[in-house]
């Protein structure tokens, strides 16, 4: 019998199994490698280059949430030989001073983590971001380094590595059903595998309440989510590094897209680069089956919130030349609170349920607590 069977490899699942390893549980760490789109059975916004990391958050919690998994970045990437983060602080851009939806708590937040914003008005914004477009009708707030921005399959790479240094174990497999008993918990997968475990963290994102793998029901919504690449040179791409381009948060205000993020442009597995921007979109699907979310993402209609996103990435960036866009699914969990729940569903199960959209920079904390649940 395992000790532990964590189910999900996503930033939380595989920051779990990191901290279970640390502490001599050599956890068997079960889910999919990732596959083609079109033809995926469970897919996650982690499978991408880039994602912000900042101290930014809706609450004091979530914001010391994300300085501490910024504070081990570090030691995880000595540990396990990959890099992937990039501390070039994060902009963030509204139409009205201290009119950030993020920040709402600044005070809070600064006073907390002993730091402050440096503000600026929209006349100043390009010419300390020479990237930017002159003339842009937004007043800036700079949250500098630690900030930036991570690779989101290089950290959960750099995770998982560390963990299997220390004796945990990885199952390439889909898990279908889960079976909680008063000695142990019994855990399938679509395989027809069966083990069992004393313990079990179930991290497995959208599909952990829609393939039916909590003992209770947990509230939470699943929300599709478009995103856009905006395709730009070598050159382009290493001018924005050269110049310390910041990742992005804007309260953007039109009819179709709002609460944009970007990501400076990086290299994507096709050797192109590419500037990455989402956000919210009043087409953003929800759904609560899984036919019909592994349909959006494999064949989905991503036109009308692709056409806004374009229009923002155009007048954010007026002076790079672009050489095309083409848009991607992303999926989401979404709580009543907007913060994410680490419910404990039964005796020998505890999840995370709701990321909210905001928790990959955060996924090394996240496991930590959720480890310290098992043992508390």
């Amino acid at each position: 019998m395992e000790q532990l069977i964590i189910i999900g490899a996503g930033p939380v699942g595989a920051g779990a199994a990191r901290h279970a390893a640390r502490a001599g549980m050599a956890p068997l760490v079960i889910a999919p490698h990732e596959g083609e789109r079109a033809n995926h059975t469970v897919w996650s916004s982690h499978y991408d280059q880039g994602r912000l990391t900042h101290r930014s958050a809706r609450n004091v919690t979530l914001a010391r949430y994300a300085l501490e998994a910024m504070n081990n970045y570090r030691s995880i990437e000595a540990e396990s030989g990959i890099d992937f983060y990039t501390a070039c602080g994060t902009l963030s851009l509204s139409p009205e001073p201290n009119g950030f939806s993020y920040t709402k708590q600044r005070p809070d937040i600064e006073a907390a983590l002993g730091f402050t914003y440096a503000d600026y008005l929209p006349e100043q914004l390009h010419g300390h971001f020479p990237v930017l477009s002159t003339g842009l009708p937004y007043y800036g707030m700079y949250d500098a380094a630690p900030s930036g921005y991570i690779n989101p399959r290089r950290m959960v790479a750099a995770q998982l590595a560390c963990a299997e240094r220390n004796g945990a174990r990885r199952s390439d497999a889909i898990v279908s059903r889960l079976n909680a008993q008063d000695g142990y918990v019994e855990v399938t997968t679509q395989a027809g595998a069966t083990h069992r475990a004393e313990q079990v963290i179930v991290a497995a994102g959208a599909y952990s309440g829609i393939y039916g793998l909590l003992p209770r029901p947990e509230p939470h919504t699943i929300k599709g989510e478009t995103v856009t690449l905006g395709e730009v040179s070598a050159a382009t791409a290493q001018a924005c590094a050269a110049q310390s381009m910041p990742s992005m948060m804007v309260d953007c205000r039109g009819d179709i897209i709002e609460d944009a993020y970007l990501v400076p442009p990086v290299q994507y597995p096709d050797g192109k680069y590419y500037f990455k921007l989402g956000s919210n979109s009043i087409h953003d699907p929800f759904f609560d089956n899984s036919t019909d979310l592994r349909n959006w993402i494999a064949t989905g209609e991503y036109t009308a919130t692709h056409d806004a996103q374009v229009r923002l990435l155009k007048q954010l960036f007026a002076g790079v030349e672009w050489l095309g866009f083409h848009s991607l699914p992303c999926v989401i969990t979404r709580t009543p609170s907007r913060v994410p729940e680490m419910p404990r569903l039964h005796p020998r199960v505890s999840a995370l349920v709701g990321c909210n959209g905001s928790l990959a920079k955060s996924g090394d904390t996240i496991g930590r607590l959720l480890i310290e649940q098992l043992n508390g």
